[in-house]
């Protein structure tokens, strides 16, 4: 087993508010050993020397990095308190990247010399990956003879770009969608689900699939794909007068399981974009179309490697809310989480090795018109542009205060004849 030593120490001092002696009520200084554990790596042939370390303040949000130089990196700047600890680094093996990353959150470090142990996990890098996220919705004026000044709150066009960062063609027939289910709506009770070896997996209620037959809808390098909530334009006078921000009659795909009428009158049409199957629902109730939070959620992609379950569902912490299918990690191709706002940092719902960080929109968290998207990392000679993609939502995105359907230019797959 290998083992990677970080040392970290800080000191800083704080005066008390009411003393008039400096020396008193001074913060001493600690030092943190972070222990990097590999021992899961071993049968994969994966190996580092070099990782960054993170430790982030959980109650100021300050965070102090520090790079590993045989075998230990020195933090400084830390002051005792609760810490959220990250460890990431990069490592090829033949012609596969993997992302190498651990975690230990809530760590009260508060003694000298402390020691804490993280354990490393390791995902190659994938092909396709989440662009573009917009799940915020917005707020649009719709005044009426009693308030002029009235508005509303709409948001039926979410949508998830799925981008090909790889330099092969891909297809995407047969992949899924989902969020994730983890805990109570309160976000303060954990779901724990009654299976063996239960960290292996994220667990998701309702699953929309692509149709296809394997071949039926290929991916070139730079092209991406939108997932619609409802593919059509947004923008009309009979949905939001111009308040929304994008027109999805362009997405390849819409969540919708055909024309029909919401809960709120809206009549859903069936669009030109191809309708995807709600293949799972675990639900104790069905709607219409997909729809996600609108103040963030845990997004996933996956391949399933067995015919996905539509009963026998688990149930966690004996909350009927809790029902859901469990997909295996090793499925799951890229994974984005999002959040209402800080004050969730401490309480994530995906595994560190699916996505160590998250993001939020500006507050209050829903209906701001904004989107999510992904850092561009580097240009190819071609003008292919290739995206970061770390496994940290933190690092590798960025809030757009309007959202954008294929940003930066990317590329409309060759059998989307509808687009205009």
């Amino acid at each position: 087993m290998k083992k990677i030593l970080f040392a970290a120490t800080a000191a800083v001092a704080a005066l008390s508010m009411t003393s008039c002696d400096p020396s008193e009520n001074r913060v001493s200084a600690i030092s943190a050993n972070v222990i990097i554990d590999e021992s899961a790596l071993e049968e994969m042939g994966i190996s580092t020397e070099t990782y960054t370390v993170t430790f982030t303040n959980a109650n100021t949000g300050l965070a102090v990095s520090a790079e590993s130089e045989n075998g230990i990196a020195t933090a400084t700047g830390l002051t005792p308190g609760l810490y959220n600890i990250l460890a990431n680094a990069s490592a090829t093996v033949g012609t596969s990247v993997y992302i190498l990353t651990g975690s230990a959150n809530n760590v009260n470090l508060a003694t000298d010399g402390q020691e804490v142990t993280i354990e490393i996990t390791a995902t190659e890098e994938s092909a396709l990956i989440f662009k573009e996220i917009y799940y915020s919705g917005c707020t649009f004026n719709s005044p009426s003879e009693s308030d002029p000044n009235a508005t509303a709150t709409y948001f039926r066009d979410q949508f998830y770009e799925i981008y090909n960062n790889s330099s092969e063609t891909v297809y995407v027939d047969g992949m899924c969608i989902a969020e994730t289910i983890f805990s109570d709506y309160t976000f303060t009770t954990r779901y724990e689900y009654p299976i063996e070896n239960a960290d292996d997996y994220v667990y998701v209620q309702t699953v929309w699939q692509i149709p296809g037959n394997g071949t039926q809808y290929p991916v070139a390098p730079g092209e991406s794909v939108v997932i619609a909530q409802w593919g059509t334009d947004h923008k009309a006078d009979n949905l939001t007068k111009g308040g929304s921000p994008v027109n999805l009659s362009g997405a390849e795909f819409e969540a919708v399981e055909g024309e029909s009428e919401t809960w709120d009158g809206i009549v859903l049409t069936d669009n030109a974009a191809v309708n995807m199957v709600k293949a799972v629902n675990a639900r104790g109730f069905s709607m219409p179309q997909w729809l996600t939070s609108t103040s963030g959620s845990q997004y996933v992609i996956f391949m399933p490697s067995e015919p996905l379950r539509t009963s026998d569902f688990l149930t966690a912490n004996d909350d009927a809310n809790s029902t859901a299918l469990e997909i295996p990690i090793s499925d799951v191709i890229d994974a984005v989480q999002a959040v209402s706002g800080p004050e969730r940092l401490n309480f994530l719902g995906l595994p560190t090795s699916l996505d160590a960080g998250t993001i939020w929109v500006d507050s209050p968290g829903s209906y701001t018109g904004q989107s999510i998207s992904r850092k561009i990392s580097r240009t190819e000679e071609d003008g292919r542009i290739i995206y970061q993609d770390t496994n940290n939502t933190t690092d590798d995105f960025e809030v757009n205060d309007t959202p954008e359907v294929r940003r930066n230019g990317a590329g409309v797959p060759a059998w989307n004849n509808w687009i205009r």
